[in-house]
Parts: C-alpha cells; structure tokens; sequence
C-alpha cells in the first residue's frame, strides 16, 4: 500500500505520517513498513525496498506521478489543511521565508487541497478536528486504510503523537547524539525516523496569524482561497 500524506505546511503533515506509521506498524507487526519526506514521488519509489509491504511518504506536492498514482486510485492520500493565516505565519517562522515566498507555497497547496476534493479518494482533515479531537481523527485514518485497530492500539498512537510526546521528542533533537543523524532541509534540520524538525513546534495553537498578518497580506490570502474556490 502506498500512502501520500500530502498535508498543507505546518498543518499537522508530520502528525498524520507519525499516525500512519504507528497505525500500519501495529496493525500489522510482521509486514515492512518504509517512509520518507520527499517532494518528489518517482524518486522515492524508487527507492523502496522490494520487501516493504507499505510505503509512506509525506509531501506537500505532487509531481506528474503522484498526480497519476492519486487520479487512478492507486495511492491513499491523508490530506491535512489549516487556517490559512495560521499555516502561513507558521510556515514563515519555521522556515525563515518572507510573505511572498509563503504566499506561493500556500497557492501550491490550495491547488492540491482542490485535486484532492475532487478526486474523492482522500481523507481530509482539519488541523483545529486535530488538535481537539485527535483520537477520533486516528479512527478516521485507520477505517480509511482499511486497518482493524482496536481501542488499544488506537490509545497507543494517540498518545505517542500527542503534542506532550511531541515537544519531548523535539526536545531530544537537540542532543549531540541525535544531531549527527539528522537531515537538513532548507533552514532547518529533520529526524529521517519521525520526521519531526528541529524546533518544530513552535505554538500549535490556532487564530494568532490574522492578528500577525497586514490587511493587505490577510486580503491576498482570501484571493488565493477565491482563486481555489476555497473562500468561506
């Protein structure tokens, strides 16, 4: 089985690869299990392994073979979106990045989050359904991939992915033993296992980017939304 978790920036994307590999790892403990972050879905198929029963990659595009792999229902797709302004604040932190250039990796991502609407074939979820209701959002997952995770297994990924375990395993990036193996990928450093960054939760909470943002950058996100038939 193939999954894209193909999420929004700073949307919850690494919380549902985490909730897809603990789910497919408990659920089924003697298959392989192989996962990555690439943007480029050709180049990490090829590099899977000829034993991995489920590859999962998270991404937050797609090139001309994902585009496919997703059209004909080959690939499952975990989707995750957020408040614009919140996502693009976010992602500005994280990255260093001005307006501008956060304003065309949005476009990008309200461009995919419209393909996976209408493809029918994703499961799409909001990142405030997330952070409230992140047991039921597992269930979601795990009914979409097919999964008979019991209550049990449900509760152990539930709270191996919980935002306390998170900032934990954060925290422990900093260490110098972790620092050697870990990833760079633009301004920031990833671990290749849980694919958490360095510093990467830096508020996780929700509503603060339309107080951050101008009105003016507030109306070019709301024509992006337009753009996309996305706008509320």
């Amino acid at each position: 089985m193939l999954i894209l978790c193909n999420g929004m920036p700073r949307s919850a994307s690494t919380w549902s690869f985490n909730v897809v590999t603990g789910l497919l790892r408990r659920s089924h403990p003697e298959q392989t299990v192989q996962g990555a972050y690439d943007e480029d879905v050709a180049r990490f198929l090829r590099g899977i392994d000829r034993d991995t029963a489920h590859a999962v990659l998270k991404c937050h595009a797609l090139d001309p073979v994902g585009h496919t792999l997703v059209h004909i229902g080959a690939a499952k797709v975990v989707y995750t979106w957020r408040d614009i302004a919140d996502a693009t604040v976010s992602y500005m932190r994280m990255f260093g990045d001005d307006f501008e250039h956060a304003l065309q990796v949005m476009s990008t991502s309200l461009q995919l989050y419209r393909f996976h609407l209408e493809s029918g074939n994703a499961v799409i979820l909001g990142y405030d359904d997330i952070m409230d209701h992140p047991v039921e959002a597992i269930e979601l997952i795990a009914h979409y991939l097919g999964l008979e995770a019991g209550p049990g297994v449900i509760a152990e990924v539930s709270e191996e992915t919980s935002l306390d375990r998170v900032r934990e395993k954060v925290e422990q990036l900093n260490s110098d033993e972790t620092k050697a193996r870990l990833i760079r990928h633009e301004n920031t450093l990833y671990d290749p296992d849980t694919l958490l960054n360095v510093n990467h939760i830096r508020d996780g909470g929700s509503g603060y980017g339309r107080e951050l943002l101008s009105p003016e950058q507030l109306g070019q996100l709301e024509d992006l939304m337009r753009r996309w038939g996305l706008f509320e």
